[in-house]
């Protein structure tokens, strides 16, 4: 919950209340075209869809209590909700980054892709 909601309250007070050096807490900008910004330290500088991780870990967490349960079948249900998220976002992260290239162009893509390498998991993918 904690990776979810910290980088999307990140996020938030990054668009909101962005002069604000408390709520910035030294974040980065990667200012390409003119009025608008990347955000790329905190939690997004860790992967470029942070928030998706956390949303595929929460939904771990809760599939794990069922594979308690004997039976083999209804121990493997709970495990739907989780590859739900993964079949999702996996996809939905690559329309999100050509969005971007096509909003900031091919070079300013790059060099916020060298800056924020991982996509999804930090250090590994």
């Amino acid at each position: 919950w904690s990776l979810t909601r910290g980088a999307n309250l990140q996020k938030f007070f990054y668009k909101t209340r962005p002069a604000s050096s408390l709520l910035n807490c030294g974040l980065l900008t990667n200012e390409t075209v003119p009025n608008t910004r990347l955000l790329c330290s905190g939690f997004w500088g860790l992967a470029r869809h942070i928030n998706y991780l956390g949303e595929i870990v929460q939904a771990v967490a809760l599939a794990i209590p069922g594979t308690l349960v004997p039976w083999s079948l209804t121990s493997l249900l709970p495990w739907l909700y989780p590859l739900y998220y993964v079949a999702l976002f996996v996809p939905r992260q690559k329309d999100d980054d050509e969005q971007l290239r096509l909003k900031y162009g091919d070079s300013a893509f790059e060099a916020y892709v060298q800056r924020v390498p991982y996509r999804m998991v930090p250090c590994i993918w």
